[in-house]
Formats: C-alpha cells, structure tokens, sequence
C-alpha cells in the first residue's frame, strides 16, 4: 500500500488548515471503504497526507432542523442512517436507496459524505492504467470493455459513471449540502456538488469540492405534501455490486392523482446522477395510471450516446422508470 502520514485534528478549521498545508496531495479520510482501496490500488491522485476527521465533534447526527428538514452530518455511517426512525418516517424512498449501497458490513463503516465523494469504480483507473484520473491522457473505458462502469449518456475526458446511490436519492429532495472552505460556509445543491468529470485543482473528479474543502452535512428540506417516491436499482448481485441502472423517482400530486411536479433522476448510466428533466416535463398534469410508464418511456433518454458495449443500460434504465411510475400510482 502506498505510504501515508496520518494527521488527527480536533476541529474543522484544523482540518482545514492541515488540507492548505499539504495541498491536493491530502485527503479526508473518514470511513475509508473507497480511500484504502486507491491506496492499495497506488493511484495516481491517491494522496500522501490523510487527515482523520473521525475525532471532530458536529460531523456525526440525524437532526431535525429548524424549518421541518433534517440535517445529517457527513460523517454519519450509512447504517445510521439506514436505521433512522426520522429518515424511515419523513424519507423512505433515502432509506431504500441506503440499504440498497454495498453490503451491511460496509454500510457499517461507510460515511454519507464518503459516498457522495467516492471515485469512479472503471476498472481500468482501478487497474493502474494510465487514464486521465490516473495521470494519463485518455479513457481506455471509452475504447475498451464499457459494458458495465461506463456511461452510456456520452462524457467528455472520462466515460466512468458516477457510482454512489445516496446522492441520486437525495436529488428528488432537492437536498443541499453544506461544505466548509476558508472563506466560510459554502451551500450548494447535490446537483451543483457532483456534477460530473470536472477539472479541479488540476485534477478530474466527479465533485467540486476543493482540496481544502470539508463537506460537513446534508440538508433536506421538509417533505412537500402529497409526494410519492421510489428507488430502483439493478445490478448483478444484491449486495456489493454498483448499479448497472438506477432510479429515484419522486411525484408530488395535487389532488392524490394529478402531477404538479416531479424529479427523476438516474444513476449508473452517465457521469453524474443525470435528471431527466424531459420526463418530469411531460409528467406535469398527467393523472397517475398504469398506462403512464409506457407514456414516459417515449420522451425519456432521447440523448443517448451508448458506448460499444453498454447500450442495454438505457433499456434498463427505461425498464426503471416504469416500474418506478407503476409503483408511485399504485
């Protein structure tokens, strides 16, 4: 495994400081499931400095927060949230998706903020190859075997889908998160946080988060009334393995039957949780009915742009969004 040394602050500002320090050869490190394994891998952008904010106080909760949301803080384990009484009964739909990530044991010592900021699962940059996340100067994903870790909505530097569940899920909510920088709080939307391949610091990530940022907590607002929502997920084995599609679906009715607004968002199948704002278009007005799936159907994914060997993840994310309406009109 790659050499580290290990800083151990007691506050966030610490924490801060230490990042600026070291520059973007540090890193968060909190529950370490994605961490450890790019230091065993040796990546390139694996860093040299861990700073261990598992000791800082305020990064660990489930609260309510004054508006009727709840605030979870980043370093709060999936399980913990899995667990909730507060998610179960405001959010189900982000429980569901929590219990779909991984297995329980990793669930166990995974962190929210861990999975929102994981790297891409391509087993190409897993593999040592010299891709653009790894130091290199093309995608091996884009020409090679893409048929599972790779997008099939187009990409730009890197085909690699964006691999975490937690932040397709929170999207419906229009859940913000909240980071700390050294010029102060910094709010942004789950949207605006994992946007997908950029270039930050010099380096491609899937988030905008700075090399002396902290993500600290996630809000989500208070449940909007009469909302109806459902996570899908398909992926080879039912523990473990990352999505081959997904799908959070979110249906807000005005009289119990007809859509006044909606999200739909899918993962697995691109760079980023990619909203499908063709869909909720269409979705306004309509009645909530058996036949509505197939309706969808016709004006979701127009953009495909399918790799050599990943087509059948548009037709899997089609099949998602029909079971997801079929379930929100039961």
């Amino acid at each position: 495994m790659k050499k580290v040394s290990i800083y151990r602050p007691t506050s966030v500002n610490e924490a801060m400081q230490i990042l600026t320090e070291h520059g973007p050869s540090a890193a968060v490190y909190a529950g370490g499931t994605d961490l450890l394994i790019r230091l065993k891998n040796r990546l390139e952008q694996a860093p040299s400095y861990l700073v261990d904010i598992k000791k800082i106080d305020n990064l660990r909760y489930i609260k309510e927060d004054a508006q009727g949301g709840v605030e979870i803080g980043a370093a709060t384990k999936l399980a913990e949230m899995a667990d909730s009484a507060l998610l179960q009964n405001r959010y189900p739909m982000l429980v569901e998706a929590i219990n779909k990530i991984s297995s329980p044991e990793l669930r166990n010592a995974s962190t929210l903020g861990g999975d929102l900021l994981q790297e891409v699962w391509c087993q190409y940059l897993r593999g040592g190859y010299s891709c653009w996340r790894n130091g290199g100067y093309m995608c091996y994903g884009a020409i090679g075997d893409n048929s599972y870790y790779h997008s099939a909505m187009g990409g730009r530097l890197c085909y690699a889908v964006y691999p975490g569940d937690a932040a397709t899920a929170l999207i419906p909510f229009d859940a913000r998160a909240k980071l700390a920088t050294p010029q102060g709080v910094k709010e942004l939307s789950i949207e605006q946080l994992v946007p997908g391949d950029m270039m930050v610091d010099g380096r491609i990530q899937s988030h905008v988060l700075r090399f002396n940022e902290i993500l600290t907590s996630v809000v989500i607002p208070a449940p909007k009334a009469n909302l109806r929502a459902s996570f899908e997920k398909l992926r080879p084995r039912g523990v473990w393995d990352f999505a081959m599609a997904s799908l959070a679906l979110a249906v807000q009715t005005k009289d119990g039957k007809s859509i006044d607004d909606s999200r739909v968002v899918f993962g697995g199948i691109s760079g980023k949780p990619y909203r499908e704002t063709a869909v909720e278009a269409f979705l306004k007005g309509k009645a909530l009915s058996a036949e509505l799936g197939e309706q969808a159907v016709a004006v979701a994914l127009t953009g495909a742009a399918p790799l050599k060997y990943n087509a059948t993840k548009v037709d899997m994310a089609k099949g998602l969004l029909m079971s997801g309406l079929a379930r929100v009109s039961a």
